[in-house]
């Protein structure tokens, strides 16, 4: 077992540098003891770490297989005393989150930003991902809340309801800019721009097609909500995103959005729950202040 979390630091800072001096300096120490830890480590494993030359140090196989174990403990020993920092500020603990691309473009941040000023104590772990891979996380328990499209896969875990968002077609400008709202129908079989992956959307206008007895021409997919746009504004084709992002990206980019008539195009949102999220915690705590925004855009809708 390590027990010198200082000698594997300065074991890194020399594989690092290549000269022991160089090391001792970054880490505070004599020349002499840095030299001595480095010899204690060879000891304790049985190993030689480095050749040494008049030129400095060289990683010999050994050393060069610590060195990438090494830097992966020393970044958890870090992200420990970073946690442990937290909590000793006043922290209470984390909830570990993951959200679909959906909901972090649109609204989540400012709905976190006003669960931050009622419950600071408490940190947000933040990862984005798509909804069939958050539904996976949050059954394993890698995860305490997700932030899923409805209709997702779901394992039995329990759900709640957040928000809604409205689908809107993307074109070139100038293409549909007249239009008020348009039915998918009218433009499934022109070429599209989609996402990568089985993400919610992609899937969704898939099954439209399908409905239709159309097969949907995707001409080219892309990892993000901008590769969207760009494409479509190149001339790529058609996308569908969802309205309030489209239409941010729209400010600066030559598009029109047109938002889709067809009753799926408004989507409802879920948070579901890690079956590990106990009545009182601070997961259950989030989650519970998320849904006081589940009718904000329906009454938007309504308008």
């Amino acid at each position: 077992m390590l027990q010198d979390l200082v000698s594997l630091r300065l074991f890194v800072r020399a594989a690092e540098s290549g000269k022991l001096g160089e090391a001792a300096r970054q880490g505070n120490l004599a020349i002499a003891a840095a030299s001595r830890r480095i010899a204690l480590l060879e000891a304790q494993f049985g190993v030689r770490l480095f050749d040494r030359s008049r030129s400095g140090l060289t990683l010999t196989p050994a050393g060069s297989a610590l060195l990438v174990t090494a830097r992966t403990l020393l970044e958890q020993a870090r992200a420990i005393d970073d946690e442990m920092a937290d909590f000793a500020g006043g922290m209470r603990g984390v909830v570990r989150l993951h959200t679909n691309p959906s909901a972090i473009i649109q609204f989540l941040p400012a709905d976190l930003v006003s669960f931050a000023t009622t419950r600071p104590d408490v940190r947000i772990d933040l990862e984005e991902n798509m909804s069939a891979a958050i539904v996976e996380a949050v059954a394993a328990n890698r995860a305490d809340l997700g932030i899923i499209i409805g209709g997702t896969a779901q394992r039995e875990l329990e759900t709640m309801n957040y928000r809604r968002d409205k689908l809107a077609l993307l074109s070139p400008r100038g293409m549909y800019g007249d239009r008020q709202s348009i039915e998918f129908s009218e433009v499934q079989d022109q070429d599209f721009v989609g996402l990568v992956g089985s993400t919610a959307l992609t899937r969704t206008m898939l099954a439209e097609a399908a409905k239709a007895d159309r097969a949907l021409r995707l001409r080219v997919q892309v990892q993000s909500f901008d590769g969207v746009c760009r494409m479509v504004e190149s001339g790529f084709g058609l996308g569908v995103l969802p309205e309030k992002a489209a239409r941010a990206f729209a400010r600066s980019m030559a598009l029109d959005v047109v938002p889709l008539s067809d009753p799926w195009a408004i989507r409802q949102m879920e948070i579901c729950l890690s079956p590990s999220v106990r009545s009182g915690s601070l997961a259950r705590i989030l989650a519970e202040h998320l849904t006081n925004f589940t009718d904000v855009l329906d009454e938007a809708f309504n308008d």
